[in-house]
């Protein structure tokens, strides 16, 4: 936003320095500027043209530094506590969504890990129960067994029926126990893959539990950063608020004052009209203000006082 400072161009403020203010006025001067302590126009009456035109000095600096920080604030602070909090924001989505899919993920890998693990415990109880049957026969040796007396039977080199059946039990018996160990060594091979499907879940479960917790402690990170951003949001638009309502308050003396010094201008420009160029005085003018004072008052007014009202209009 922008504030714009009156200027003054009275073409009688070159007397403006030549003296001084006296005790009371001086006391009314430095006070209000210390502590921007607003004037009323009861104060402004005690003020002769030097103070009030150094008074509106210092109101114009006031005014320049209040619209100096209240366009900072506007353009400057304000904006970059909006780009880091529209930053952080975005962070914090993009880790809040990383975190949804991270749960998703550990969810679905433990169902899985759940699923393995039946397997394994299915596959662990059939080892151990296969385990305890396996023929004391080496492979290659049932293996022997089965070729030789099927050689035998091929050959038909048997003597009689129940010779011929005693060498078909033979290879029977050999060929299950060759069965057994070829499903135990398969039920092995499926266990020991199993097992390494199970570490890979588990490692994978790992993982995403570290990247889950990393999150959560960045997005905890970025929460505090926001509430600092938003409580220094709340501050400075607070401060801003309280600029503008001092630049209204200033604003408003300064009104006073430019009010002030256009009718004691106008009163300096009669007395030159009628008097000519004389050394400028206050004095008339307060008399003018005493005459007005009685007679909102409803007191008497002599000639000299009416004539000041009411006889130098155009």
């Amino acid at each position: 936003m922008g504030f714009v400072i009156p200027d003054y161009t009275d073409d009688d403020l070159y007397v403006a320095d030549r003296l001084s203010c006296d005790l009371k006025t001086c006391y009314i001067f430095i006070s209000s500027s210390l502590s921007h302590i607003s004037l009323s126009e009861k104060d402004f009456e005690s003020l002769g043209w030097n103070d009030l035109v150094a008074q509106k000095r210092q109101l114009t600096s006031e005014l320049k530094e209040l619209s100096d920080k209240i366009v900072d604030i506007d353009r400057n602070q304000l904006r970059s506590i909006g780009n880091s909090i529209k930053e952080q924001r975005s962070l914090l989505d993009a880790h809040t969504e990383r975190l949804k899919h991270i749960r998703f993920e550990v969810d679905t890998r433990n169902s899985e890990l759940l699923s393995v693990s039946e397997k394994l415990s299915q596959s662990r109880n059939f080892l151990s129960m296969m385990e305890s049957r396996l023929p004391s026969e080496k492979e290659v040796e049932l293996q022997a067994i089965v070729q030789k007396n099927q050689d035998i039977i091929d050959a038909k080199d048997y003597k009689s029926e129940r010779e011929k059946n005693e060498i078909l039990s033979r290879i029977k018996d050999a060929t299950m126990k060759l069965e057994a160990i070829k499903a135990t060594r398969t039920i092995r091979e499926q266990f020991s893959q199993l097992n390494q499907e199970s570490a890979n879940l588990n490692s994978t479960i790992k993982q995403l539990n570290e990247e889950r917790n990393l999150l959560r402690s960045k997005i905890s990170k970025i929460n505090i950063i926001l509430d600092n951003s938003y409580d220094s949001k709340r501050k400075l638009t607070s401060e801003h608020q309280s600029y503008l309502t001092r630049y209204d308050s200033i604003a408003k003396q300064f009104d006073v004052i430019n009010a002030r010094l256009d009718s004691m201008s106008e009163m300096r420009r009669k007395q030159r009209k009628e008097y000519g160029y004389v050394e400028q005085s206050d004095a008339l003018f307060k008399v003018k203000e005493e005459a007005k004072k009685k007679l909102q008052a409803g007191s008497k007014l002599s000639f000299e006082e009416l004539k000041l009202l009411y006889g130098d209009k155009d």
